[in-house]
């Protein structure tokens, strides 16, 4: 009887797809350990990415070590300047969207999210000369029209401060999927555990973890422990197999999943437009991904 691993893409455009996917999957969790670490206390945004720091860097660094080995610190040199970039920027759009979430309802963060296809693959076509398919730009368009059904319906009951907050956040994810498809051999490992200490770094000062009960230690355990580490080495390694634009695909999965968790887990219902956009959002991706990976727009003739 054949395994069902065996099914399991291994490399190419089918990998990359599935790293992606279980990557926002897994990051989709972090809006419902928010509202858990936050309830029936006063945490910030900041206390929250603190501590996400603290417990996902031992993680991320034994990683690191586990997969380098002796060649860590040479490896640290000689990629120190991208290092450091993805690692400020994943500290800034981590600590954003934790933020974010804390501001203003969980549903409209996440669709703001979504709009990750847009900035990715501009920033893609700019600095990479990277095409992308005319399927994939139809994609982002109708994903767009999506988020615009979903942000409209939630900006009417304000929270425009998370709103400003979570376009920050998904702006700094767009740019790090770039860098990441810009150095193809810069070590996935070293990524997450550079982010994980620019984290703590970035929020030390800010941050007030007297402010944490119980249930705030644990949710954000979980957060830097497990899921946090697990889902940026996912995304990291995806750009090594598919463009940035088709990767980004898959912010959505964390819109609709996100949305779920705090739903079911808390009563905080999504508005009618945020059903209606979702409803959008998924059809949007699932076209996107299930054509052809070359439908490209042909190269413009070269002049004499």
């Amino acid at each position: 009887m054949r395994s069902p691993f065996a099914r399991i893409p291994r490399s190419g455009r089918p990998l990359g797809l599935l790293l992606a996917f279980t990557g926002m999957f897994l990051v989709s969790s972090d809006a419902l350990l928010v509202r858990v670490a936050e309830r029936d206390s006063e945490v910030d945004g900041w206390t929250i990415a603190f501590m996400v720091g603290v417990f996902s860097s031992p993680v991320a660094w034994s990683l690191a070590a586990r997969n380098i080995g002796r060649g860590l610190g040479r490896e640290l040199v000689r990629w120190r300047r991208p290092l450091l970039v993805t690692g400020i920027l994943s500290a800034v759009g981590t600590t954003a969207f934790l933020t974010a979430v804390t501001l203003t309802a969980a549903s409209n963060v996440v669709a703001i999210i979504a709009s990750g296809p847009i900035f990715a693959a501009v920033l893609a076509r700019i600095a990479l000369h990277e095409r992308t398919s005319r399927r994939t730009w139809r994609a982002i368009a109708l994903t767009l029209i999506g988020i615009v059904v979903i942000v409209g319906g939630s900006m009417a009951g304000g929270g425009i401060a998370g709103d400003l907050v979570a376009l920050l956040a998904i702006m700094s994810f767009a740019i790090n999927l770039v860098i990441w498809r810009r150095y193809p051999d810069l070590p996935r490992t070293l990524v997450v555990a550079v982010a994980a200490s620019c984290i703590f770094l970035m929020t030390a000062i800010p941050a007030d973890p007297s402010l944490l009960d119980r249930r705030a230690l644990l949710a954000t355990l979980a957060m830097g422990g497990f899921f946090g580490p697990i889902a940026r080495l996912c995304m990291s390694t995806a750009t090594r197999h598919a463009p940035p634009a088709e990767v980004s695909l898959f912010t959505p999965v964390e819109t609709i999943a996100a949305s779920m968790w705090v739903w079911l887990w808390f009563d905080e219902v999504p508005a009618t437009p945020t059903f209606i956009g979702g409803a959008i959002v998924v059809v949007a991706v699932f076209y996107g991904l299930t054509g052809p990976a070359r439908e490209v727009d042909p190269e413009p003739p070269r002049q004499a």
